[in-house]
C-alpha cells in the first residue's frame, strides 16, 4: 500500500502550467473569434452546417422527400447572394488590376450571358461560384442569376411571382446536392425554400400555392464570344476588396473527379450520358426535354435558339446525375 497517497499526475511543477496556459489562449483564442456572433444588433448564423433542422425552414408538407434536404456544411447566406450589383464595362472587366493582380476577367472566361430589353450582361461563373445567386434587374426584369457547382446548375430566373418581386438567398441547404435557395422574409417569417433545378419552390407557404418560377433565356459561353455578338455588354463587377478570392476555383478538384460530395439517390442508371457530364433542360406545356452538351462547355457558345434561330429558347443546364435525381419522373 502506498502511504503517501495516490500520486499527483498532473501539477504546476510537472509541467501542467504548461497545459493550463495552452487551454487558456486557446479558449480566449475562441471567444475572440466567436465574439462578433454575440455583438448587439447582430444576428446569428442560421445552421449549424450539420442538421437540415437548425436552419429554421419549415421542412413539413415538402413537395420533395424531406430526408433528402441535408446540409451543405455551410451555414445560411455563408455564400452572400449578391442583391442589385454593380456593372462595369466589359473593357474595364478585362482592365489590368490597378493593384497588379490578375484581370477580372479573361477571353477564356465562362459567362452566362443575358439580353433583356436591348440591354446584355455577363455573369462571370468565378463570381457566381463564390454567391451563387444575383439578385439583379436588367431592362426593366428583375432577375435571379443562379450557378451552382455542385451540380454545375445555372438558370436564370425573373423574380416576380405571385404579385411580388422576390428576393432570394443561398439558404445553406441542398437537395440532391443541388442549391436551394429562399425568399427572403422580414423577420424569416414565411420563407420557402426554392429548388434552383425544379425551377419551384418545395417548401413553405410558396410551396403550398404550388409557385413555379419564369425561366429566362441564357447563353453560356467564354466572355470572348459573348463580347463579339454583344460588344455593348455590361459586366457584374467584383465585390470591392474581394477580387483576389474570385481568381480561385474551390471546386476545380471536384470538376475533375467522377466523385460526389453529398448523397444523391437515385442515381441515373449506368448508360452513355456520363454523371458529371452537361445537359441542357427545356420545359414545354409542363413536360422536359433534356439534350446532353460537350463535356467541356468551354470549348463553344452554348445559347438555344428556336426553329430557324428566331427565339431563344429557355431552360436549365446542369450535370445529368443532378438532373435526373431531382427529376426521376421525367
Amino acid at each position: 500500500m502506498d502511504r503517501a497517497g495516490p500520486r499527483r499526475l498532473f501539477t504546476f511543477r510537472s509541467g501542467g502550467w504548461v497545459l493550463t496556459l495552452a487551454l487558456a489562449v486557446t479558449i480566449a483564442g475562441t471567444a475572440w473569434n466567436l465574439a462578433p456572433l454575440w455583438r448587439p444588433g447582430r444576428e446569428r448564423p442560421r445552421g449549424d452546417g450539420r442538421t437540415a433542422a437548425s436552419y429554421g425552414f419549415d421542412l413539413t408538407r415538402a413537395l420533395v422527400p424531406e430526408e433528402r434536404i441535408v446540409s451543405s456544411g455551410m451555414t445560411a447566406d455563408a455564400l452572400p447572394a449578391l442583391v442589385e450589383p454593380k456593372a462595369i464595362s466589359a473593357s474595364a472587366a478585362t482592365a489590368p488590376d490597378p493593384a497588379g493582380r490578375k484581370k477580372y476577367l479573361v477571353s477564356n472566361d465562362l459567362v452566362v450571358g443575358v439580353v433583356l430589353g436591348g440591354e446584355a450582361r455577363a455573369y462571370p461563373l468565378r463570381l457566381l461560384a463564390w454567391h451563387e445567386v444575383v439578385d439583379d434587374s436588367l431592362g426593366g426584369v428583375p432577375l435571379a442569376v443562379t450557378h451552382n457547382p455542385l451540380s454545375y446548375g445555372t438558370a436564370v430566373f425573373d423574380r416576380r411571382v405571385g404579385g411580388e418581386t422576390l428576393v432570394f438567398g443561398v439558404s445553406g441547404l441542398v437537395y440532391q446536392s443541388s442549391l436551394l435557395m429562399y425568399d427572403r422574409r422580414p423577420g424569416h417569417r414565411g420563407e420557402s425554400l426554392w429548388s434552383q433545378l425544379q425551377a419551384r419552390a418545395i417548401t413553405g407557404s410558396a410551396a403550398a400555392s404550388r409557385a413555379v418560377l419564369t425561366l429566362v433565356p441564357f447563353a453560356l459561353c467564354r466572355f470572348e464570344d459573348w463580347i463579339a455578338a454583344h460588344p455593348g455588354t455590361s459586366v457584374i463587377a467584383p465585390v470591392a476588396g474581394e477580387a483576389a478570392k474570385y481568381e480561385s476555383d474551390p471546386y476545380a478538384s471536384y470538376v475533375n473527379s467522377p466523385a460526389l460530395r453529398f448523397p444523391v439517390d437515385p442515381l441515373p442508371s449506368p448508360g452513355p450520358i456520363p454523371l458529371k457530364q452537361p445537359v441542357f433542360a427545356s420545359r414545354e406545356n409542363g413536360r422536359w426535354s433534356v439534350l446532353p452538351l460537350p463535356v467541356d462547355p468551354s470549348g463553344s457558345r452554348f445559347e438555344a435558339v428556336g426553329p430557324r434561330g428566331a427565339t431563344p429558347v429557355p431552360g436549365i443546364v446542369a450535370y445529368w446525375f443532378a438532373w435526373s435525381a431531382t427529376h426521376p419522373d421525367g
